[in-house]
């Protein structure tokens, strides 16, 4: 059997705080099969040269002036060569051994995407939450965001099917493209496993750009259900943001005081 190979892309920009972090947790799986590609909007903070220092590891790179962080991820999923592929923010991480989970999930030929399970960390990568949930289904991706975007992988080959993401996107890439996923008849299998982190600092987008991510939100859910009205849906996805709130808040810590960054060393 031919070994799965897998792409990762990861978009940056201005993260050189964090960078470092991100790219080791990719390169240190020490996944044979690996394609690693980073592209970076042409960063002032001495991001391109972390890159760089990191490039003979690296399948591609840029750093160069785009439209976002959309058309970033874009940029890197056409010069993919992967059977599957995910991407990872320059603030997020994998965690140990995530690829290699991730190529056993796919060693079923009828899976065609996965989502694992996932964990909040500070801004000094300690463990804060974690992100648990059940088999998701169709009418779920289809009017919401409930996947662990940095835990999702799929076949490259949904993208001859489905297209890529949709570059009108600023903040919801991901919800919508798991909702078109679903309307292809594509649900992500649920690996019980947490595949990565996700770092909570006050430069997130959630914090800088949460009232985008909401109008982007509602676009999603209207296109699923035309027939809902904009002040109903508001309410909607208001319950939502509640509900995931209350999930992040009281769900205990996967394993109290653990430092992510020190795992991932």
């Amino acid at each position: 059997m031919t070994p799965l190979r897998i792409s990762v892309v990861t978009p940056s920009f201005q993260q050189a705080r964090f960078l470092p972090w991100t790219l080791r947790s990719v390169l240190g799986q020490n996944f044979e099969h690996l394609e690693y590609i980073v592209v970076d909007g042409g960063s002032t903070d001495g991001s391109r040269e972390i890159i760089e220092s990191h490039a003979k590891h690296l399948a591609w790179w840029c750093s160069e002036r785009d439209g976002g962080q959309t058309q970033a991820l874009n940029k890197g999923f056409r010069r993919c060569t992967g059977d599957v592929v995910g991407y990872l923010n320059s603030d997020d991480m994998l965690l140990p051994h995530c690829l290699r989970k991730v190529a056993r999930a796919f060693e079923d030929p009828a899976v065609e995407a996965i989502c694992g399970w996932g964990i909040m960390m500070s801004e000094h990568g300690r463990v804060r939450r974690r992100w648990v949930f059940g088999q998701p289904t169709a009418n779920q991706l289809r009017s919401r965001s409930i996947l662990f975007q940095p835990s999702v992988f799929w076949r490259r080959s949904l993208f001859d099917r489905i297209g890529y993401l949709d570059e009108s996107f600023r903040f919801c890439m991901d919800q919508d493209y798991f909702a078109r996923m679903a309307e292809h008849g594509v649900v992500p299998r649920v690996v019980r496993q947490f595949l990565s982190a996700y770092r909570r600092h006050g430069e997130t987008k959630t914090n800088l750009l949460g009232p985008v991510g909401a109008e982007e939100s509602r676009r999603i859910v209207q296109r699923q259900n035309p027939a809902i009205p904009p002040a109903a849906e508001t309410l909607q996805s208001k319950a939502l943001r509640f509900f995931w709130h209350k999930l992040t808040i009281f769900s205990p810590p996967y394993r109290r005081g653990l430092d992510v960054h020190a795992s991932c060393q």
